[in-house]
């Protein structure tokens, strides 16, 4: 789509299309097919497309970018590629993106009197009830999603269905429905044949907005709940006897996902649970729903028995015993790292139903030795801009005990041409006060920019460690955050799964101001001893960074950088105004200031400083 509607009702905050991490796709064997019924529905993974059904093409499988699935979890395509970047042809023009492709399915042995059908529902981005709590980025016009199938016959592929672009709120007018259900009679005999196969794919388009940094993921089309089968009619309005979770399994604690293990106390569990169990039949089903809580070695410390309550037809469940469950066990308070994981249950009857995989959801009860409101995954970027020349984001957390700040991990969003990658900042601690940031804790002495781990796009982790420079006492509530210099979009990863949004705040003149969005930034401050990882040293080996003649004037040499390094001089509007692989710099087209000097060395090891000239 047209990369942006910017959400912001001020002009200070703003929310744009993000990208993503993903577990590089695993290659499929050629020779594997699948057998009826082939189904779906996405729900017990996450990252690439199952490779017992597709093969590899920059789809994404997760559970945020569509509001109430038909059942937890969807397949989703977009801008990105396998890897969660921005094709190499993405342009302001339509160009071809995502391919979710069908390994082949076996259709031999079978004619037009076997009905086979395929069913499927979809969902387009940018869906929610109000412009603060959208997921996603809604498809324009020009933008398309398709359904292709293979024919064997003439060795070729034919669209058999497609969508142009258009909003949720579109549809839901137009049905009555979110969620959109479309059925197709597999009948041609072209298709009924042993490697018959389909796929999905979609256009996307990129708007410019006047800032490259805000150009990011966008034109998502959700999919679920994908089926063929014999023996089925496609005027069926997809009423399918299963009862299954819609959202993913919560946190058991209060305010965060995750905390450090000796910040933990009773008081910060919940009381009560919020599980979305759906009921996809035309007719009320009574299913049984429990949850057990697991220790590291999968050891039972609880279990919650939610008893068997009538799920409605073709609805939600809302009796509290499986709704609003309660939180009837605390976790015990230690030092120790440790996980627990929490998995919920939910069944038709006795005996189950045909689709067991939607049935069980499970939570990773982290304490570790950090902080994190958000799920690890954006579906927006957030970020600041203002005329001003700096801006200060903050965000609040609550400690129950003093403790030692050593590092804070951040997600920044990859952006079209890597726009954001030399906007500068400070990372920042404060004190609160009054509710509000207050006296400064902490302050980097020397600027910082965007990094990204280049190990991401297998392991899924978007975050980066930087570690403080000195490390820092904290206690009670205080705020984490950066200052920014300049007025670029820098790009924070923005989660829209859980919202924290009235603990974060801006200021971009005297005031803090609280955050108007629905979601939690991706930032998580770190306690004890730092990992190495992200350390930005001012040594190399054995060498260490030297700016001389520092003042300088017609030239400046950069002593200790080595072979293969690469150094930036900025503006403090954190404007990049020259790069170079030399040690020598000519300087004399600067005008008499102060610079940020950035080296970047080839380990990847990046040493800031400042530079003086005077002409």
């Amino acid at each position: 789509m047209a990369l942006c509607t910017i959400v912001a009702v001020e002009a200070q905050e703003l929310l744009v299309p993000a990208g993503r991490w993903q577990q590089r796709p695993v290659a499929t064997k050629n020779n594997t097919s699948v057998s009826l019924p082939f189904f779906d529905d996405f729900s017990n993974y996450s990252g690439a497309p199952d490779s017992r059904y597709w093969e590899a093409g920059g789809a994404y499988v997760g559970v945020d970018y569509g509001p109430l699935p038909p059942t937890v979890g969807i397949m989703t395509l977009d801008a990105l590629d396998a890897d969660g970047l921005l094709y190499r042809q993405a342009s302001v023009e339509p160009f071809p993106a995502d391919t979710a492709l069908s390994l082949p399915v076996r259709l031999d042995g079978l004619d037009s009197t076997d009905s086979v059908v395929m069913s499927f529902y979809y969902l387009p981005g940018g869906s929610g009830e109000h412009p603060w709590e959208t997921v996603g980025d809604t498809p324009d016009a020009q933008d398309s999603l398709f359904l292709d199938f293979f024919s064997v016959a003439d060795s070729s592929w034919h669209t058999v269905w497609a969508r142009g672009g258009t909003s949720a709120a579109r549809l839901r007018q137009e049905t009555g429905h979110d969620w959109q259900y479309v059925a197709l009679a597999i009948a041609d005999s072209g298709y009924l044949d042993s490697l018959f196969r389909f796929r999905f794919r979609n256009h996307c388009s990129l708007e410019y907005n006047g800032k490259a940094g805000m150009m990011g993921n966008v034109d998502q089309w959700n999919i679920d709940y994908v089926m063929i089968d014999r023996g089925r009619t496609v005027d069926s309005t997809g009423v399918f006897r299963d009862v299954a979770f819609v959202k993913p399994a919560p946190t058991m604690l209060k305010d965060y996902r995750a905390m450090p293990a000796r910040q933990y106390r009773s008081s910060d569990m919940a009381q009560r649970l919020s599980i979305s169990i759906a009921n996809l039949y035309s007719s009320p089903i009574a299913s049984y729903y429990s949850y057990n809580i697991l220790d590291s070695n999968g050891t039972a410390l609880y279990t919650y028995d939610g008893g068997y309550q009538n799920a409605p037809a073709q609805g939600y469940q809302t009796e509290a015993m499986h709704a609003t469950p309660s939180v009837g066990y605390t976790f015990e308070q230690s030092d120790e790292k440790r996980v627990y994981t929490i998995v919920h249950n939910v069944r038709e009857g006795a005996s189950g139903d045909n689709h067991p995989q939607n049935d069980t959801i499970r939570y990773r009860q982290v304490f570790s030795n950090y902080y994190a409101y958000d799920d690890g995954t954006a579906e927006n970027g957030y970020g600041l801009t203002s005329t001003a020349d700096t801006m200060s984001l903050a965000y609040r957390f609550d400690l129950n005990t003093a403790d030692t700040l050593s590092a804070i991990n951040i997600a920044f969003n990859r952006t079209f041409e890597a726009a954001n990658e030399n906007i500068m900042f400070y990372l920042t601690v404060w004190q609160s006060e009054n509710g509000k940031p207050g006296t400064v804790l902490y302050r980097d002495s020397e600027a910082r920019t965007p990094l990204f781990p280049d190990s991401a796009a297998l392991t899924g982790n978007p975050f980066h460690r930087y570690v403080l420079e000195h490390k820092t006492v904290v206690n009670g509530s205080i705020f984490v955050g950066l200052k920014q210099v300049g007025s670029e979009f820098i790009n924070i990863g923005y989660d829209r799964s859980h919202n924290s949004a009235d603990r974060i705040y801006h200021r971009t003149a005297m005031e803090w101001e609280q955050s108007i969005h629905s979601g939690s930034l991706m930032l998580r401050p770190c306690f004890g001893q730092a990992a190495t990882i992200g350390i930005e040293t001012a040594e190399h080996g054995n060498n260490t960074v030297r700016l001389y003649p520092n003042p300088a004037d017609k030239q400046v040499t950069i002593g200790g950088i080595g072979i293969g390094s690469q150094t930036t001089i900025y503006d403090i509007q954190g404007r990049r105004l020259l790069s170079s692989r030399d040690s020598v710099i000519n300087t004399s087209s600067l005008p008499a200031g102060m610079y940020i000097v950035r080296v970047v060395f080839q380990t990847g090891m990046i040493h800031s400083a400042k530079l003086i000239i005077r002409h």
